[in-house]
């Protein structure tokens, strides 16, 4: 029974879909396990890590990958035509062939997985249709392996530590070039004589919820019988820094 060139591309379709999918989702697995800090959101992180895995293995299979498999097939039906392992290492050869655009050994093994896979399931759609059985399983179980696994990710993942308030002042002081630069970047005083003035600057920080902070941004100085002071206020979560208050003007040295 001859396969027909509609039937063919249409088996290459399937497998340029199922292999970049399957092994998006066991990179990805990989990559949780295996990663150096620990995984927070666990569930969403496979979820949409793979999705972009996906995508981008997928338009190189789909463009490059295609191209060799057309290729490879055709010297195979020639010169091979049984040999069936020799067109999947064909095709993990030319897998490797990702290395050029990204010289990273794990895009390298990555591509050669891909391509190998992807000419497995190639070849299996092939003698299923040659065996007039039908190939719904090898499309459900990917689909029911993803929901599965985001499951097992979203409920298995660690919770999020408290925020606490040392956090708050490290990321309300985190950034450069700005007036809190000059202020303790932890709760705490600092004390100093700048242009005869005597100075003290004071960071606190007051809890407003269990996520939510007020950092706090004090300076007062004195010199003779000036005495003056100058205030800033930060509400501070796990993600943002908005300044919510500020009186008093800025110290005369600093104008």
């Amino acid at each position: 029974m001859r396969e027909s060139r509609g039937r063919r591309v249409a088996r290459k379709l399937a497998a340029t879909f199922l292999a970049p999918f399957i092994f998006s989702m066991a990179w990805c697995s990989w990559n949780i396990t295996m990663a150096d800090k620990t995984v927070y959101y666990q569930g969403t992180e496979f979820y949409a890590m793979t999705l972009i895995y996906f995508f981008y293995i997928g338009f190189f299979v789909l463009v490059y990958g295609n191209i060799v498999s057309f290729v490879a097939e055709i010297l195979q039906r020639k010169w091979f035509e049984r040999a069936d392992w020799l067109y999947v290492l064909i095709l993990g050869a030319f897998g490797s062939a990702i290395g050029l655009v990204f010289p990273v050994w794990n895009f390298i093994i990555a591509g050669i997985l891909v391509a190998m896979l992807f000419g497995i399931i190639d070849k299996w759609l092939l003698k299923r249709w040659q065996l007039d059985k039908g190939n719904k399983a090898l499309f459900i179980t990917p689909f029911v392996a993803f929901a599965l696994l985001w499951g097992y990710y979203h409920f298995a993942s660690p919770s999020l530590p408290a925020h606490t308030a040392e956090q708050a002042v490290e990321f309300a002081t985190s950034d450069s070039g700005t007036s809190i630069d000059r202020f303790p970047e932890e709760v705490g005083t600092w004390q100093g004589e700048i242009e005869g003035y005597q100075v003290k600057r004071i960071t606190a920080v007051e809890k407003m919820d269990e996520e939510t902070y007020m950092v706090i941004f004090t300076e007062e100085w004195q010199k003779g019988r000036v005495d003056d002071s100058w205030m800033m206020s930060y509400e501070v979560d796990r993600n943002s820094s908005i300044l919510r208050e500020e009186e008093g003007d800025m110290p005369p040295y600093d104008k």
